[in-house]
């Protein structure tokens, strides 16, 4: 019997937990703002920093493991890695054979993030190095704009690359 009641208590507490984290927030999945972020990657694996710049907030910030730039600096960024890079494109972190992940949340105060889940595949032009990378960014939306992304992945490919073109230039 004490097994039983055990056993009861825990699941209405697991039972609690759960519906606690997911109440009034909304999730979907073929959204304006997830298709949006499905056009965004496009336009980033093809270069096309016109179309980015169309989604973007004069006020966005990216904060990333090395900091955080504003619009400014990131139109910079986008020519770099493809100056850095070349065949671009995203998978699903499980399968080279499927699109990333895209989802979009609205939150009970009101705030509205796209997220996605993604492998960045690439080859270096300067390296030659295939180079495949997990990586996950947050979108925050104001007013139909993306105003905050939060990237997270491993700089490390990049930076290699960085360091082996400037090496060219130094030659």
């Amino acid at each position: 019997m004490k097994k039983l009641f055990s056993t009861i208590s825990i699941l209405a507490i697991i039972t609690q937990l759960t519906s606690c984290t997911t109440s009034d927030a909304t999730l979907t999945f073929e959204d304006e703002q997830t298709n949006a972020i499905r056009a965004h990657f496009d336009d980033y694996a093809n270069a096309n920093l016109e179309g980015m710049m169309a989604r973007w907030s004069d006020e966005l910030t990216v904060l990333t493991n090395d900091g955080a730039v504003g619009l400014s600096e990131v139109k910079e960024v986008i020519p770099l890695h493809h100056m850095l890079f070349s065949e671009i494109y995203f998978t699903s972190p499980h399968s080279d054979e499927d699109d990333f992940y895209a989802e979009t949340t609205t939150y009970p105060d009101g705030k509205t993030w796209t997220k996605t889940w993604y492998k960045w595949h690439a080859i270096g032009n300067f390296t030659s190095n295939k180079v495949t990378n997990l990586g996950m960014i947050g979108f925050r939306w104001e007013d139909g704009k993306i105003v905050e992304e939060n990237h997270f992945g491993d700089s490390a490919a990049f930076n290699a690359e960085l360091m082996a073109y400037q090496a060219t230039i130094e030659e």
